[in-house]
């Protein structure tokens, strides 16, 4: 990031969007549930990083400063999107991940249980696990990200883990 803040070095940006592009699109699509609206977001992120690369504090990690644009930048989303309903009438539109129909009938199963479970997590949980196990942060990288303490982001993610295997749990029996 130094090289192209300081020398508008174009290769350094190719190869910080090629590395960490489909990582933020990712992260913002598990928790929008909408593949789309997280490729713009990150496509976002990443043109503003372009014309403004000031915006970025050197004596910051710059996955994990990344991933804190992101999470606002869905917030951002979120309150842009609650300002509009208030003025629209809407249809709540419930989707879960699209599966083609070629997968076989466990697999889609096992997802539509996934994100049903986490769509059963509130805000704050569901986003710590898709910060683990989704994007491979550590707990302290979770925890720069989240602003708040490590402590924090190990019960957030101990009481989840715990919901998602209940909730799993539930759907396995009730499938019987």
């Amino acid at each position: 990031m130094e090289a192209f803040i300081q020398h508008r070095d174009k290769e350094a940006f190719i190869h910080i969007y090629n590395r960490y592009f489909s990582t933020l699109s990712k992260y913002v699509s598990w928790l929008a549930n909408d593949l789309d609206l997280g490729k713009d977001i990150a496509q976002n992120i990443f043109m503003k990083i372009y014309h403004r690369p000031e915006m970025f504090d050197p004596s910051r990690n710059l996955k994990v400063w990344l991933f804190s644009v992101a999470k606002n930048q869905w917030k951002n989303e979120l309150r842009n999107k609650a300002n509009k309903l208030k003025h629209q009438p809407f249809i709540i539109k419930n989707s879960i991940i699209n599966i083609q129909e070629s997968d076989d009938d466990i697999k889609i199963r096992r997802l539509e249980s996934l994100n049903m479970a986490l769509a059963s997590l509130s805000e704050n949980h569901k986003e710590v696990v898709i910060l683990k196990y989704s994007n491979n942060l550590t707990i302290k990288e979770i925890s720069s990200v989240l602003n708040c303490s490590e402590g924090t982001v190990k019960s957030r993610l101990f009481y989840a883990l715990k919901c998602l295997k209940k909730e799993v749990d539930i759907s396995k029996t009730s499938e019987l």
